[in-house]
């Protein structure tokens, strides 16, 4: 999928979203997230410089992040998503999206960082509160360990998240 089935605009959940300009197929591709590859300690150091915000990362593999660039940090998160990440960084339908729905993932299936205590901005892990709005809601955006049992299953069984978590949980459905 290209640039042009798209578009960014106000969105419900946060600032701006990423819009659905046609109908998006189950399965199909939307896009690529892309950035610059940097490891934690370099992630770290650009949010507490004030570079970045602690969203703005895309966790690709352990310890590993994508500094997104501008279009890909515009795909919002939802406890209830339209998409998911396959491999590192492809955005993938996770269901059928309809024309003008705003394409979301949720931002803990990339979210797994190892270390007992990592200082961003001040303290601990980072995390988001949440204004999906969606029913099913968590209220926070956290790490991939936080997630209900059943949702982590869904994620790995299906295959609905990076290569690099499925990879580190695959033993919670064995």
């Amino acid at each position: 999928m290209n640039e042009a089935n798209f578009e960014v605009r106000d969105s419900s959940i946060a600032g701006k979203g990423v819009f659905a300009k046609n109908f998006i197929k189950r399965g199909e591709v939307i896009w690529v997230l892309d950035g610059e590859l940097c490891n934690i300690d370099e992630i770290i150091g650009k949010v507490d410089a004030g570079m970045e915000e602690g969203s703005d990362p895309l966790g690709v593999d352990d310890e590993q992040y994508l500094d997104l660039n501008e279009l890909s940090r515009t795909f919002n998160h939802s406890c209830n998503p339209c998409a998911f990440i396959r491999g590192k960084s492809e955005l993938v339908a996770l269901r059928d999206i309809q024309e003008d729905e705003e394409i979301t993932y949720d931002y803990s299936t990339t979210m797994d960082d190892n270390r007992e205590k990592i200082e961003v901005s001040g303290g601990g892990l980072w995390t988001m509160e949440c204004n999906c709005g969606s029913g099913n809601c968590r209220g926070i955006v956290d790490q991939f360990k936080t997630l209900p049992n059943e949702r982590k299953e869904f994620y790995i069984k299906n295959r609905l998240a990076p290569d690099f978590i499925i990879r580190n949980f695959i033993k919670i459905i064995s």
